[in-house]
């Protein structure tokens, strides 16, 4: 009778133990605390345009969790619940969402970073799915100044306010990732905030995490034990993704208050956010002549504070001058002006800050504004209606002094010739 009971009392333990090892699918059923409501009837309004989920998926992760959120569960299932719990506490909004795992790097070293949702148009649904899909095992060494190099990357191409939240027990880390979350400050500040969500065991992880985050003027370290409950993380949901209101001109007058709505940058409203004398904008690209540094810019073209016609978004590797594959996208709006303009003759002028010599700078900066002109002309504009002038750090737009000024003083600029 034992011995045939023991081949199937063995089975079970064997399943037990498979069950224990493998990522299941998110604990969390939906959550339905109110947020909908209060956001359809006008309380709340997105403060964001974008979200990028940055989740820590490498071999660390596959660890029970200690901490009151865990059990016998792996650090990476509890990652996996608190997202879905984050995702059913959220109201459906118009905003778009990314989910990118790093890791897995030992087995599958070709997919170290990988987004698994996105960047799409958020539904509650479709990220859930997608989350679902994250059921392998958590291994592989932990790459995450890759990952959010990518991440900003990816905000460098788009347009409106983003939201970054990395998920991580904070051990191991490479590719120096405060330097890359130092960079996201610097090229992307204004109009990105980082939050950082510890599950770790380990409290120099958990210090780390919050060094990451203190990288940023914007956002906060939370450990993942402090927004287990709903209230708590309708608290979470309302300071990363709402706002009682917004202010989408960004000319200090909240929306609900503002009867001008869309005042261009730089322009001096009065309390009702109209401007305080009346004011043209000859060229239309959303800048007053007044405060129009550049007028004439052709229709289209993306522009600066200033109204200057910029190549937006292209990044260059240091002391490097090739223009990154990931960038060319960025080049396609004045490809696409040149072409409906025919007529159209441009110079592009090359900037940098004032790190090096005098003469290397200049050197540099003309060897980039001719980078740009290569791909234009590989993408069939005549080389004749493009000249290229590198100007060095002799033009600033900011102050050289600080991170953020340096890089506003990298930069190429479009000038229209006649």
């Amino acid at each position: 009778m034992k011995r045939k009971l023991f081949p199937a009392f063995s089975l079970i333990i064997l399943l037990s133990m498979l069950a224990g090892c493998l990522q299941l699918q998110p604990r969390f059923l939906p959550h339905h605390v109110g947020l909908e409501e209060e956001f359809q009837t006008g309380k709340y309004v997105p403060k964001i345009k974008n979200f990028f989920i940055v989740l820590d998926t490498s071999s660390s992760m596959s660890v029970s969790y200690a901490g009151k959120s865990g059990g016998e569960d792996s650090k990476l299932t509890v990652a996996k619940d608190f997202i879905s719990h984050m995702n059913n506490t959220m109201p459906a909004m118009d905003v778009n969402g990314v989910i990118q795992t790093f890791g897995r790097g030992i087995e599958m070293p070709m997919q170290q970073t990988e987004i698994v949702y996105g960047r799409s148009a958020y539904s509650r649904s479709g990220l859930e799915e997608s989350l679902n899909s994250i059921n392998f095992l958590a291994e592989g060494n932990s790459p995450a100044g890759l990952a959010i190099r990518e991440t900003g990357d990816t905000i460098g191409s788009i347009e409106g306010t983003n939201a970054v939240i990395f998920i991580s027990d904070g051990e191991h880390l490479e590719g120096d990732p405060l330097a890359k979350v130092r960079d996201l400050e610097i090229r992307y500040g204004d109009w990105t905030c980082f939050y950082t969500v510890w599950i770790g065991n380990n409290p120099e992880g958990g210090l780390f995490m919050d060094k990451l985050a203190e990288e940023m003027d914007c956002g906060l370290s939370i450990s993942v034990d402090k927004i287990a409950s709903d209230v708590d993380m309708v608290n979470f949901v309302k300071q990363v993704f709402l706002t009682t209101d917004a202010d989408s001109d960004r000319d200090g007058v909240p929306d609900s208050l503002d009867k001008c709505p869309g005042t261009p940058v730089g322009v001096e409203v009065d309390e009702s956010g109209c401007p305080r004398i009346a004011q043209m904008d000859s060229d239309g690209d959303g800048v007053f002549d007044s405060v129009d540094e550049c007028i004439g810019t052709p229709i289209g073209a993306i522009v600066d504070d200033r109204g200057c016609w910029v190549v937006k978004g292209v990044q260059f590797d240091y002391k490097k001058w090739n223009v990154n594959p990931q960038f060319n996208s960025n080049l396609d709006n004045i490809e696409d002006i040149l072409k409906k303009n025919s007529s159209l003759n441009i110079r592009i002028e090359g900037h940098t800050d004032d790190v090096g010599s005098a003469k290397y700078n200049i050197d540099l900066s003309g060897k980039r504004a001719q980078a740009i002109k290569d791909y234009l002309v590989g993408k069939g504009i005549e080389q004749s209606r493009i000249t290229t002038k590198g100007f060095g750090y002799s033009q600033p737009i900011a102050d050289n002094d600080t991170p953020k000024g340096r890089s506003l003083n990298r930069r190429a600029e479009i000038i229209p010739v006649k």
